[in-house]
């Protein structure tokens, strides 16, 4: 055992494979106009695979009423979708968050530069 590196856990290999066919779903399978400029950024799985939380930043310009509005209008077709891949045996509910993060990180940046002048 010694120098092996654990196995990662169930939950988070399941929300790599989930982020990438959400991606996927997103990008090239949604009729939606507002859906098309989505990325998601992380995908995080409860330890019982019943649960997703899926972040996402959607592109500028575009209304974050209306992007949670489509992405609620668009979910049975993304759950559609994640069930064709056959991913998992049962299917997750998901919950569609918008990642703060990147806009955190841009208002830190703006403050770190205005102390330095």
């Amino acid at each position: 055992m010694k120098g092996r590196t654990p196995p990662a856990k169930r939950p988070t290999r399941v929300a790599v494979l989930l982020k990438e066919c959400l991606a996927l779903i997103l990008l090239h399978k949604c009729a939606d106009p507002r859906l098309k400029g989505l990325t998601i950024t992380a995908v995080e799985m409860s330890p019982d695979l019943k649960q997703a939380r899926v972040y996402y930043v959607a592109r500028e310009g575009v209304e974050a009423a209306e992007v949670k509005a489509a992405l609620h209008k668009a979910l049975g077709f993304i759950k559609q979708e994640v069930a064709r891949e056959h991913l998992l045996r049962v299917m997750p509910e998901f919950s569609f968050l918008p990642d703060e993060g990147l806009a955190r990180a841009a208002r830190l940046e703006e403050l770190l530069k205005e102390t330095a002048s």
